[in-house]
């Protein structure tokens, strides 16, 4: 026999609109700069939140690079 568990969480993040994705980033830096820490990395902190505040804020994240597709090698004529 076969169970199906009906009461089975969804471990997938739960998908928010851009205001409410927004407004977490915002409690989770302004959490982090509260519990303080290295003075270097507060600052740092407290600009990316201004940055967020103001909608200027924009990601260093960078995509891997893709490989490229290897040249056929031509055979010479003799």
């Amino acid at each position: 026999m076969l169970y199906i568990n009906i009461n089975k969480i969804d471990k997938m993040a739960k998908k928010v609109d851009k205001k409410a994705r927004k407004q977490q980033i915002i409690d989770n830096l302004k959490h982090t700069i509260e519990m303080g820490g290295n003075p270097i990395n507060i600052d740092k902190l407290k600009e990316i939140l201004e940055s967020v505040e103001s909608d200027t804020f924009v990601s260093q994240y960078k995509k891997r690079a893709k490989r490229k597709p290897l040249k056929k090698k031509e055979k010479k004529d003799e």
